[in-house]
């Protein structure tokens, strides 16, 4: 941006209207505004920056108080500007809030307008030709005043500013808003999610609230102490309890289904077996019948016998013959397995016990895995319980230390407090000796000036004295060469006819007569006086003249002054000795009160000075306290939470104790692994022995078998041979048949009839003992011991009991429900909690670390990306501030750690390269103060540019600030603005610095008067 023409009308101290056109300046782009202090040099910047940005360039001036005071309420203020960016012209006209001219030659109120003509639009409303201007600019108000017009008062703002205005400076600069709503995000954020965890606790005491009234005292202390983890544990035994109630009513009412069940069962058992008894009944009365067919059908089957026996010796007798060639070969191969078998089984005897013992190994092994995990247990329990005692002891200690820590800190907090009301006390004190101060300075100051006019009056009394004889001198002097140049002159003028007379010839004009002939000439006397003699007696006199008038000034001066000391003093010159010595005496007693009350002073601020050091370590001791205090607490519950849980681990060891035999656990692993070993070994062997016997088992009863078969064949063939010879002899002597036997035969067809009749009765008389005795079996079984009746009536009791079981059990499953609902809900809340608490634990570390914590430094986000510009500003500031101070300084960071959260890391220091050490840039003079803002100042702008899209910026106006520099440093400066000049930047400056009148030929002179002030432009 480069301004072409500015006008001004009625703005500021400027009554009529002001044309400044920047064209005129040709080539030349370095002007100096010059003139008188309250002339409107700065007003020019403050119209450039108010037709901008509606504001203006410095903070000591209001917008609304632009209009001249010395123009009339007929005539408007307003401000034009016409600029150029990248080649383009643009124009803006704005005026502010105003009285002015109306219709019909009255007054109104004039609100505030603007122009703003661009591309070929014109923009009339003010916000959005602000927000159009700062667009086309790409520089915001704050940006403006920190790279383009740096103004009056505020030039070394930014060099000696702390960290916490840099950061507000900063922020506007590179508009880092964003970052900060970011950090109030991250901890509002944070604030939310405590407030749901608030939420969820409360709806956990509400369900926990609703939890039904139970005999679990360790549920109720847990309700009690609202102990979340134990509620939900011991809710879920509560439901197993429930649970169980429920399954137990249910076995109840299976033992009474099975009652009545085993009743109804006796009850049909005995109607079966009285139905039974009856239909034997009906089988008694036709037995007699039976029994004879039977006779007769039985001789005919023995009949039959004798013929099939006969048949069957002739059969028997042909194939004993066959049978006894393979029974021999059988018994050679039997004699073989035989001697294997004996050998074999000798072994498998012995590992037969072996094996047979092993389910007592077995056992003896699972008890010996059931020691070692007692074992275990208990000395898990132990450690516990020793690691707890252990803790609590630390515990303990720690309270104690901390006790005495707390006693011995409010202890030094009372010794402070004393030293607080005393350091007030030396507040009070101070005040007083100040006033005192004030009081002897005042003492001193006209205890001084009448010294002072003592000392004059007696050196006016000397300087009298001194005159006075010499004006003595002096005045004789004159007197004598008075009188004699008086007489040598009458001598001179007696004598001057004598000399004219020796002059005249004869003929020629009497110069005093005018007469041609000279009859009677004067005569010279003897003592005659030539006439320069005479003019250097009067040169001598006038000289000792002016001596005298010189002298005679002087004295009477001496005698007014000293008239005029004795009359402020009212004194007499005699007494001015007398009231020197006084005064001295007082002089030397005012200083030794002076330094009394300096000493006094000293120490007294000495004392207050520690006020901020004790006040501050007043409050870090009440803060120990309160963290002493809340440690102590945490400490004596941790102490009562681990005593109560080595209670419990005692109970639970005492138990453990009750069935642990064994009290080495290596001794009894070893016991396990020998015992594991010999029982693999044991089955393994067995294994392969029962292998191998029945293998030869095997074999030995396939050929004991084929062999006794043969035998059994043979000798059942012998037998039967022998039987069917004699059982056919038996059978017909039994069945006292004779060799007739065959007439004693049936015909098919009869037998037939009568076996089905007879089958048909006995089948009938057999099942119906059978029934009999299987009904009477099971009415045994059952333990039926009573009648129908007895039976009939215990069912109607049992299901009297079961619907009182059923209505129980239907009141604990709704009971059960209510619980498990209450536990499902306490749960879902629980979890959502601890999702709820990670979450904030997340955005809470979050907040700390955006917004600066202990392990930031206390450096926020935002600080930390100011931080990142500032160091980009420093580095630009120094290549032209080690410029402009030969080398000698460079601006550093300053980035000493330092106490608390407040804003850090912006304050600057300067490096002296000289002394090879660092100070605050607070110690540099005001001239090198001033170099280094306009370095800062430059270094500042050209971060911004290129921070703000390569934005270009053709100008720099700057307020002020050159008085403080020495040749050097002016030149210096001088040449750093000429480089900018050189670079194409339109440079104004405004000061009353001579030099800087002949080293820049263009000024823009500002003149003052009573009618308002006035700018020309001189090339």
């Amino acid at each position: 941006m480069r301004p072409l023409k500015l006008v001004m009308n009625a703005f500021g101290p400027y009554k009529e209207k002001v044309v400044i056109d920047f064209t005129q300046f040709h080539q030349q782009t370095l002007f100096l505004v010059s003139g008188p202090t309250g002339a409107g040099k700065t007003t020019i910047f403050d119209a450039i920056a108010y037709a901008l940005y509606d504001d203006a360039s410095g903070t000591s001036r209001g917008k609304d108080s632009f209009k001249s005071q010395f123009a009339t309420d007929e005539v408007l203020c307003f401000v034009e500007l016409e600029f150029e960016i990248t080649g383009k012209k643009y124009f803006i006209k704005r005026s502010p809030v105003q009285k002015g001219p109306g219709k019909n030659g009255k007054l109104k109120n004039w609100s505030s307008e603007v122009e703003f003509h661009h591309n070929g639009t014109v923009t009339t409303k003010i916000n959005e030709a602000n927000k159009e201007i700062q667009e086309l600019l790409s520089l915001s108000y704050e940006q403006f005043k920190q790279i383009v017009m740096l103004p009056q008062g505020e030039f070394k703002k930014m060099l000696e500013s702390n960290s916490a205005d840099k950061e507000k400076i900063f922020r506007n600069i590179f508009q880092t808003d964003m970052i900060k709503e970011f950090q109030s995000i991250l901890k509002e954020k944070a604030s939310d999610l405590k407030q749901e965890i608030n939420q969820s606790e409360s709806t956990l005491q509400q369900f926990v609230g609703m939890i039904p009234e139970h005999s679990n005292d360790i549920l109720n202390e847990a309700v009690a102490y609202f102990d979340i983890p134990t509620i939900i544990k011991e809710l879920g035994h509560v439901v197993e309890s429930y649970q169980k109630n429920i399954v137990d009513i249910e076995k109840e009412l299976a033992t009474l289904d099975g009652k009545y069940h085993s009743n109804q069962r006796k009850i049909d058992l005995l109607t079966v077996v009285d139905s039974l008894e009856k239909e034997k009944n009906l089988l008694d009365d036709s037995k007699e019948m039976i029994e004879t067919k039977r006779v007769n059908l039985e001789l005919a089957k023995k009949a039959e016998d004798c013929l099939e026996v006969k048949r069957q010796l002739e059969r028997i007798v042909n194939e004993k013959e066959g049978i006894e060639k393979e029974q021999y070969a059988e018994q050679l191969k039997l004699a073989k397995t035989v001697d294997q078998l004996d050998e074999t089984e000798k072994n498998y005897v012995a590992l037969q016990t072996a094996y047979n013992e092993l389910p007592n190994r077995r056992e003896a092994l699972n008890n010996l895995k059931e020691q070692e995990k007692l074992l275990s247990e208990r000395s898990t329990k132990y450690d516990v319980q020793a690691n707890l005692e252990e803790e609590n002891e630390q515990h303990l200690q720690s309270v104690q230390f901390l006790k005495i820590q707390v006693d011995t800190v409010e202890e030094q907090l009372k010794e402070q407090e004393l030293e607080l009301k005393e350091i007030q006390q030396a507040k009070i004190n101070m005040l007083e000796k100040q006033r005192e101060t004030s009081s002897l300075q005042q003492r001193q100051y006209e205890t001084k000036k009448q010294q002072e006019s003592l000392n004059e009056l007696s050196m006016f009394l000397e300087k009298q004295a001194v005159k006075a004889s010499e004006f003595q001198e002096i005045e004789n002097q004159f007197t004598q060469i008075e009188r004699q140049y008086q007489e040598q002159r009458l001598v001179y003028n007696r004598n001057i006819a004598g000399v004219l007379a020796n002059e005249l010839e004869e003929n020629k004009a009497c110069p005093v007569c005018g007469s041609l002939h000279h009859p009677s000439p004067a005569l010279v006397a003897s003592d005659t006086i030539s006439k320069e003699m005479l003019e250097e007696l009067e040169i001598q006199k006038n000289e000792a003249g002016m001596k005298f008038d010189r002298i005679s000034i002087e004295l009477q001066g001496l005698n007014k002054a000293i008239h005029s000391g004795e009359k402020s003093l009212d004194i007499q010159k005699s007494d001015v000795q007398d009231e020197r010595n006084k005064i001295e005496c007082q002089v030397s007693n005012e200083n030794k009160q002076q330094q009394q009350l300096i000493v006094e002073l000293a120490d007294l601020q000495k004392r207050i000075n520690t006020e901020g050091k004790i006040e501050k370590n007043k409050q870090e001791k009440v803060l120990q306290i309160k963290e002493k205090e809340s440690t102590i607490q945490e400490l004596q519950s941790s102490v009562q939470y681990n005593k109560k849980r080595i209670d419990e681990l005692k109970i639970e060891i005492d138990l453990l104790n009750t069935t642990v035999t064994e009290t080495d656990l290596s001794v009894l692993q070893k016991q396990i692994e020998e015992k594991t070993n010999e029982i693999t070994h044991i089955e393994k062997d067995y294994v392969e022995a029962q292998e191998k016997k029945v293998q030869l088992e095997r074999l030995l009863t396939q050929y004991q078998t084929s062999t006794k078969s043969f035998e059994k064949q043979v000798k059942a063939l012998l037998e039967r041979e022998s039987e069917m010879g004699g059982k056919l002899k038996q059978q017909l002597a039994v069945n006292h048949l004779e060799d007739t036997f065959e007439s004693y035969l049936l015909k098919q067809e009869t037998k037939q009839q009568w076996g089905e009749e007879i089958e048909s009765f006995d089948k009938k008389k057999w099942t119906n003992q059978a029934n009999i005795l299987e009904q009477k079996k099971l009415l045994e079984k059952e333990g039926t011991t009573q009648s129908y009746e007895v039976y009939a009536l215990d069912n109607q009791e049992i299901e009297r009991e079961s619907r009182t079981l059923k209505e129980q059990q239907h009141e604990q499953i709704g009971t059960n429900k209510t619980v498990q609902s209450i536990l499902s809900q306490i749960q879902l809340n629980h979890h959502a909690k601890k999702d709820q608490q990670e979450e904030y634990l997340m955005y809470k570390e979050l907040a700390e670390m955006a917004n600066g914590s202990k392990e930031t430094d206390y450096i926020s986000f935002e600080r930390y990306v100011l931080g990142i510009y500032f160091e980009e500003i420093i580095e630009a500031a120094n290549t032209r501030f080690t410029q402009m101070t030969t080398n000698r300084y460079s601006l550093i960071r300053n980035k000493e750690k330092t106490k608390g959260a407040g804003p850090k890391g912006l304050d600057l220091d300067v490096f002296d390269n000289y002394t090879g050490m660092k100070r605050s840039v607070k110690t540099l003079s005001g001239g090198e103060s001033f170099k280094a803002s306009l370095a800062l100042a430059l270094g500042l702008s050209d971060v911004i540019q290129n921070h703000s899209g390569g934005v270009s910026v053709d100008t720099l106006f700057i307020d002020e600030g050159f008085g403080t520099l020495d040749v050097d440093s002016l030149d210096s400066a001088i040449e750093t603005l000429f480089e900018l000049n050189q670079r194409g930047r339109l440079v104004g400056i405004i000061s009353h610095v001579e030099e800087l009148k002949t080293r820049i030929p263009v000024h823009i002179e500002v003149t003052k008067s009573s009618r308002g002030s006035h700018a020309t432009i001189k090339v």
